[in-house]
């Protein structure tokens, strides 16, 4: 072999073998992993001893020689002090699925499940993102979710066409499998709710004829369906006794109406509907069952101005006993464009003549909850952010899971809930909990 050939051979072999022995030694460097664009940090405490031992000796022998890598810092949990923000994930991932978007969400971390209603099909997952079951058919719109404790879980819901509106009772036990019917009786049952289908189709202008459609005549208060839903307790007792199933109208976006300016909640006890009242649920071109209770026991207005589709996802806030309303983008100009409000749970609602309704016409009006912005030309507080549109619910302890819905390659839509914290500042009355870490007391709020 020629000098200069047997030279250039040397030469790359070391060149090899550096490059070999760089990546055995990047392998070795400790890895962190964390969410885009945020930095990921837990209740924890640290030490700069290359060895945290169980015992008081083993900690305190430090003067040993170690042939081990030095250590600069290492985590130690403190088991004593584990909060719901350190065992929650900071993210659950809901599948990609082939529908319109993520419509609401219900967390249980106690049986760590997590429900997806992506308008035609609900998912559930476990918190890990394993897909455990689907049912899967509907033919209307199934919106925003709750959980009660029996684990029951309850969807707003309406056939194309709007034949009628309905809760849709899901026994969550039953959900083992994917691509259950939804015509299923054993899985999922519906109910029809009286109350909201007379203000749809009432005579507003009384033409003797039912002008509908978003900017039709007629649907008392805008009224043209639900979506909004939440377990929590009635609205007349300030935070006690048992939780009641509240169900938010959707409100026709329009601007030339005076009499859809306030957000509108029905309370419903549920107890006993599985068996009394559930049916298979109608869809498109079906006979719409009305099998159903008489009426709400209780019905509230909130003025906020008129929003497009009223409320479309909503949550109670056990510790701070306020009811959180996301809502679309503001209709009306002369209001302050405000996206989410929260109602004061610890205020009665108050008796009153309703603003735009002819005299006489009266309602039970709540009261908004004092953070985020004010507006004085019309008494409302409320936040200019958005979130949660497509999905929140509230996880316990201050913390709440938001859906940030995404499209992948393929066209199919997915949604990744976030693990927040409750800010109620003026920018948005939720922060990342990735961005808070330590800095965040969980179970501590006080009220403004």
């Amino acid at each position: 072999m020629k000098k200069p050939v047997a030279l250039l051979l040397i030469v790359l072999l070391a060149a090899a073998a550096a490059v070999g022995v760089f990546f055995i030694v990047q392998q070795q460097k400790p890895t962190t992993t964390t969410l885009p664009d945020v930095s990921v940090s837990y209740h924890t405490t640290t030490t700069n001893e290359a060895t945290t031992a169980p015992s008081t000796t083993a900690a305190t022998t430090t003067t040993e020689p170690t042939t081990e890598p030095p250590v600069t810092e290492e985590t130690v949990i403190d088991l004593d002090n584990l909060t719901l923000i350190d065992l929650l994930p900071l993210s659950l991932m809901g599948g990609d699925w082939d529908v319109k978007h993520c419509q609401g969400i219900a967390v249980d971390p106690a049986h760590n499940h997590v429900y997806y209603s992506y308008t035609s099909v609900l998912v559930k997952c476990d918190l890990d993102g394993n897909i455990l079951g689907t049912v899967s058919g509907f033919t209307g719109h199934l919106g925003d979710l709750a959980l009660d404790e029996d684990g029951y879980l309850y969807a707003t819901y309406y056939p194309t066409g709007r034949a009628g509106f309905y809760i849709v009772m899901f026994n969550t036990r039953k959900i083992t499998k994917t691509d259950i019917s939804w015509k299923n009786t054993n899985v999922a049952r519906s109910v029809f709710l009286k109350d909201v289908y007379a203000d749809y189709r009432y005579d507003v202008n009384g033409n003797g004829k039912f002008d509908g459609g978003n900017d039709g005549a007629d649907h008392r208060f805008g009224c043209t369906g639900i979506d909004g839903l939440c377990f929590g307790p009635s609205l007349q007792k300030k935070g006690r006794g048992k939780k009641l199933l509240t169900a938010a109208y959707i409100i026709a976006g329009n601007a030339k109406r005076t009499d859809n300016d306030y957000q509108v909640l029905l309370q419903y006890d549920v107890d006993g509907w599985w068996d009394e009242y559930g049916k298979a649920t109608p869809g498109q071109g079906e006979k719409a069952h009305r099998s159903g209770p008489k009426q709400a026991k209780g019905k509230y207005f909130v003025y906020t101005g008129n929003t497009y589709y009223g409320v479309q996802t909503m949550t109670y806030f056990d510790e701070l006993n306020v009811w959180i309303l996301n809502t679309y983008k503001m209709v009306k100009s002369s209001f302050e464009p405000f996206y989410i409000f929260a109602v004061d749970g610890d205020l009665k609602p108050v008796r009153k003549q309703l603003k735009g309704q002819p005299k006489g016409v009266e309602g039970d009006v709540l009261t908004l909850y004092q953070a985020g912005d004010y507006d004085k030309k019309h008494d409302i507080y409320g936040w200019r952010t958005s979130f949660g549109t497509k999905g929140f619910d509230y996880a316990g302890s201050g913390l709440f899971y938001v859906v940030y819905p995404y499209k992948t390659w393929f066209g199919t839509q997915t949604a990744v809930a976030y693990l927040h914290i409750w800010d109620s500042g003026a920018d948005g009355p939720f922060k990342l909990a990735a961005d808070v870490g330590t800095d965040y007391v969980v179970g501590k709020i006080k009220r403004q």
